[in-house]
Formats: structure tokens, sequence, C-alpha cells
């Protein structure tokens, strides 16, 4: 009888202390993936080695970079990671020297495209990858910025439009992930970001809402004016399904002496 009593109360300790469906407990992780997106501003304020070394501590498995210089500039920062497969993308954002898109990852990336957002001067770089049974596909996007006049600002929203037209045709088949320098700040309760409504349209949205986070009080651009700190220019998103992956953890990363003038961004995101 007392063996019994005694079998039964370690049980009930034992369901009451496990933490069934926290975010602080992963379920599987054969179906995750941790992903970071960085634009390093062409590597001007440190270089590829400096770069590798303060994100090492994270353990990535796939880090898409904006404004990237070419040649060897991201397999130089993918040995220091571990991140040995390497794509770079064809054409450098806005026809600028040393602004490319790629992608550094630790399983090997397969069916390279470059997606031209309506031209050549934007585009997203695209690959895909395996982690186990796990096919992901992968875009390092940096997207233009329309301000000067409408002509500009009309120019802007056709090249978010033909990208987003070009995922949605293709939601049924991949599991997309979406990161880099988006240059739009998400909705929130004061502001309605007519980009980011393209994407919620068709099912995608910003990582920073799973995880509560603030971007009002946060920011990821002018990383190098102190003074800014907390403006809300949260510009650099992770985007994902929301009915087809979770997100566990992520966020902006702080560091004490920046590397860039934007902040590196991070996700881990696990497949439903």
């Amino acid at each position: 009888m007392r063996s019994t009593l005694l079998f039964l109360m370690a049980l009930l300790l034992f369901s009451c202390g496990k933490k069934t469906g926290s975010k602080s407990v992963p379920s599987d992780k054969a179906n995750q993936v941790k992903l970071a997106a960085y634009n390093v501003e062409y590597s001007k304020n440190a270089s590829a080695s400096e770069i590798g070394e303060a994100l090492k501590g994270y353990n990535f498995d796939v880090i898409c970079f904006s404004e990237a210089p070419g040649g060897d500039w991201t397999k130089e920062v993918g040995s220091i990671l571990g991140l040995n497969h390497i794509v770079v993308g064809k054409y450098s954002t806005a026809g600028h020297e040393d602004k490319y898109k790629t992608i550094a990852s630790r399983t090997p990336l397969f069916h390279p495209e470059e997606v031209l957002m309506a031209d050549t001067l934007h585009t997203a770089t695209r690959a895909q990858t395996k982690i186990n049974d796990t096919e992901f596909t992968i875009y390092s996007v940096h997207f233009p910025f329309g301000w000067r006049d409408q002509a500009h600002i009309d120019e802007t929203t056709n090249k978010v439009q033909t990208f987003v037209n070009y995922l949605k045709e293709r939601q049924n088949k991949e599991l997309a992930i979406v990161a880099g320098d988006f240059n739009f700040i998400p909705i929130h309760k004061d502001s309605i970001n007519a980009y980011h409504k393209m994407f919620i349209d068709i099912n995608l949205d910003v990582h920073w809402k799973a995880l509560g986070i603030d971007c009002t009080k946060r920011n990821t651009y002018n990383a190098l004016v102190p003074e800014d700190h907390g403006n809300g220019e949260v510009i650099d998103h992770i985007m994902y399904n929301p009915s087809k992956m979770n997100v566990l953890d992520g966020n902006i990363i702080e560091m004490e002496k920046p590397l860039s003038d934007h902040k590196p961004v991070w996700g881990l995101l696990e497949v439903k």
C-alpha cells in the first residue's frame, strides 16, 4: 500500500513539473531552424572575421546577409561560423558596389535563384536547404525604400508587390522563410504599413509578433548612433508562415560595439 502511494505521488510531481507545450522546451529539434539576418553595410566598419567571431556563439543554421561584399566575403564569415555552404546573389542592390544578398548555411544549399523584383536593381537571393527531413526555402532580401517622391514610392510599391506575387504562387508548395533588410517598420497599433500588409495577405508575417516584442521601443537601424536607441526603426525582419511554423525564440542582437549601421536579428522556428 505504501509503495503504491509513493509511486502515485512521484507520478503526480512529474506531471506537474513537465512543461508541455512551453516555448522554452523544444519538442523536436529535427524540425527546427535557427536563422539570422544581418545588413553588414558592405563590411565598412568590421572585417569578415570580426563579424564571424561576433556571431559565432549563437550556433545559427542559416544567416542571410544583405549589403555583403562579393567574392569570398561570405565564405570567410561562414568558415568561422561552421556555415560552409554559400550562395552569393547575382546582382548588387540598387547597382551599388558590394551590396549583395548572400546566404550561409550549415547544410547544403541547392536550387539557387535570383528573384527579380521587376528589374535587376532589386532582387531576392533564393536557395533551398534540407535540415534532417525538412526542406526550407530561404530568401535573403534587401528592399528599396520609397521616400523621395510619389514616382519613387510607386516604383518601390510595384517592386514589393512583384515579389509578394512571386511568393504567393509558391505558398502551397514550399516552406518559405524571408529574412533581411525590408526597409519598412511593421504594422503596430498606431500605424498601418501597406508593404507589411501585402505579406500578411499571403499568410507571411514578422516573427516579432509571436515573440511579443514591441518594435516601437526597439531599433535595428542606426546602430552606430547611440542616441537613436529605441527609436522604433525596426526594419530588419524574419518572415514566416504562422500556420506552418511556430516561433520558439528570437531577438535583436545588441552589440556593445556595433559592427554595422544595422543590428543582426534572429529567430528559432519550428515546423508544426
